[in-house]
């Protein structure tokens, strides 16, 4: 095998210890709560492009809490606003079938994040998210070269010779062309919530909205890391995303419904500029930790790989930063 076994099985070790220490973390009231997140994901699945074979995937996503008092401020018997400050790591990482060295383009995104939350009157859920940061694959060649760096004459000559029908995937340099830019993004959150007599959930109906910003400048102000005026002509600046998820709870297990559309605006015409996924969890001691099954088409999610377009069914393990809880029923007021 070209692919190294001794990889998968720490990843999987660091997943479930992981989940463990989140859980103990929970069990002494250590656990903050992000409304609007992505979950943490290690998975397999079939559906690749033409140029590359994916074994494994793995999403480590981890939230570094500034200041979170979410659960506190839901579980008051009165109507208060909860907010997080923090900072999240969100690495994506494949193993290909084939050779490991050098590692081929890893993923990473580093924001600083905001969220306001509010219940409603109804015992539902407002939220939204401001959050800014950095997204790159960490690599120094030209993204559509072997030959030259990135950002060199000679690099930057090739972009001059491309036409709206280039096939810009089979030009991709994808052993370490780099990806680099700056972001920011706003979302908004609504769910609608369904308690049971004791006050525990039920159903949950939950929709998001989301708009997000590639720019130049670091956090708005900082000329670092941000895109080169040709790579922006090719991925665009603008991005809409919108998604759906249905929670409910069989006897005691929690499974998750959900569905996604993004949507990238001014991307080169040789790529989908849309991807839809839709998705099944099952949580089966209704706690943090659960199984999914995920079926997807469109561009590809990791970095400039968004030229390849292609349908995949991903299977694996998950776990929740935003677990449902009691919530207090809210005091009447005469």
């Amino acid at each position: 095998m070209k692919y190294n076994f001794s990889t998968i099985i720490l990843i999987l070790v660091l997943v479930v210890s992981v989940n463990s220490l989140a859980q103990d973390f929970k069990e002494i009231g250590f656990k903050d709560y992000y409304p609007i997140s992505i979950r943490p994901s290690f998975s397999t699945g079939f559906g690749n492009n033409e140029y590359e074979q994916i074994i494994f995937e793995a999403k480590p996503v981890v939230y570094y809490g500034i200041y979170n008092n979410i659960q506190k401020s839901l579980s008051q018997d009165t109507i208060r606003t909860g907010d997080a400050v923090y900072m999240s790591f969100q690495p994506q990482l494949r193993l290909y079938n084939e050779n490991s060295k050098p590692v081929k383009t890893p993923s990473y995104k580093v924001l600083v994040g905001w969220q306001p939350i509010i219940r409603t009157n109804k015992d539902n859920f407002v939220t939204l998210a401001f959050e800014t940061g950095h997204y790159s694959n960490g690599q120094t060649g030209g993204a559509f070269s072997t030959e030259f760096d990135d950002e060199t004459p000679q690099n930057d000559s090739i972009y001059k010779t491309f036409t709206d029908d280039t096939d810009l995937a089979a030009l991709l340099n994808r052993k370490n062309g780099n990806f680099s830019t700056n972001l920011s993004r706003i979302s908004v959150n609504y769910r609608i919530n369904r308690f049971g007599l004791n006050n525990e959930p039920l159903r949950i109906h939950s929709l998001t909205a989301s708009y997000q910003l590639y720019h130049k400048n670091l956090l708005g102000i900082l000329d670092f890391g941000g895109f080169s005026n040709d790579d922006i002509e090719i991925y665009g600046r603008h991005e809409v995303d919108l998604s759906y998820e249905f929670t409910g709870y069989y006897k005691k297990m929690r499974y998750i419904l959900g569905a996604e559309a993004f949507v990238h605006f001014g991307m080169h015409p040789s790529t989908k500029p849309y991807r839809l996924a839709t998705r099944g969890i099952l949580f089966p001691w209704n706690n943090d930790f659960g199984f999914f099954t995920q079926v997807s088409y469109g561009f590809d999610d990791y970095n400039y790989r968004f030229l390849d377009s292609f349908a995949r069914v991903s299977f694996g393990l998950t776990w929740d930063w935003f677990t449902p809880f009691v919530v207090k029923p809210l005091k009447v007021v005469d």
